[in-house]
């Protein structure tokens, strides 16, 4: 399987100038899998310090609006993130979308900051689905949503229970890329997992300005492929071999702590 993440507009709908580029990109790019960034459609919501109904709900429609056309980039599997209400509960699910089966729930994000532009503790609750790997053509896909990637006990719990791949998809400011390199980079070591990151790039309609920088990294840590400015979209293959490996040698091997 061949596996792309991106560095998408940070605000980008369904059918604009961005999401036509992208889908150029895949064609020409040919990847199977697709990751894209943290709630990738229309403004950051969460830069607003009070929850909203009306912005809310522009978010949802805005988002199925695309969730609708992810036909329109031709590819085996698209991973992504999308809101919704569970009961009376805004979630932000995980998703894996493929033209058969559709959308398959995977994980709701579980860990949510609350300061100056990302107030999501505010606008978001933790969902009943957690942290679980949904099959995408044999390989296993689990997600860390943005900041549940900074809670490195659950990349260990995706390796040993059959991931072969974690989701990292973003929304992160300027000035934070190595912090989350990094964590991507640990959860990889201590899973035995490849782990993708998406981000959204530039700045929205409300000032917010995000950092781009996606990254595809091997089981060992190392990365793979890096998006930049001038390569918003970057493939690596997945090896499920190397996950094997990985998974047999140090530190997955180690046991358990007894509690």
């Amino acid at each position: 399987m061949r596996l792309a993440v991106c560095e998408a507009p940070a605000r980008m709908l369904a059918g604009d100038k961005g999401w036509n580029t992208l889908v150029g990109l895949c064609e020409s790019s040919a990847p199977d899998l697709l990751l894209l960034n943290e709630m990738p459609l229309g403004s950051w919501i969460s830069v607003g310090e009070e929850r909203n109904a009306e912005a809310l709900e522009i978010s949802h429609q805005q988002h199925r609006e695309g969730l609708d056309r992810l036909n329109e980039f031709g590819l085996f599997a698209i991973l992504g993130t999308y809101p919704r209400f569970e009961g009376a509960f805004n979630v932000n699910e995980a998703f894996v979308w493929t033209p058969l089966a559709g959308l398959v729930s995977a994980h709701t994000k579980q860990f949510f900051p609350n300061e100056g532009g990302f107030y999501e503790a505010r606008w978001f609750e933790r969902g009943e689905k957690q942290f679980g790997i949904v099959d995408a053509g044999g390989i296993g896909v689990g997600f860390l949503i943005c900041t549940d990637v900074m809670f490195n006990e659950w990349a260990r719990y995706y390796g040993r229970n059959g991931a072969h791949l974690i989701a990292v998809p973003r929304a992160t400011p300027v000035g934070s890329e190595e912090r989350w390199k990094t964590m991507c980079a640990a959860a990889a070591i201590v899973s035995g997992c490849y782990v993708a990151s998406s981000n959204r790039a530039g700045v929205d309609e409300t000032g917010m300005e995000f950092a781009g920088k996606g990254w595809i990294v091997d089981p060992f840590g190392n990365v793979l492929a890096e998006t930049s400015p001038e390569s918003p979209l970057v493939t690596a293959e997945i090896d499920l071999s190397l996950v094997k490996k990985a998974q047999e040698e140090y530190p997955c091997y180690v046991g358990e702590l007894a509690v």
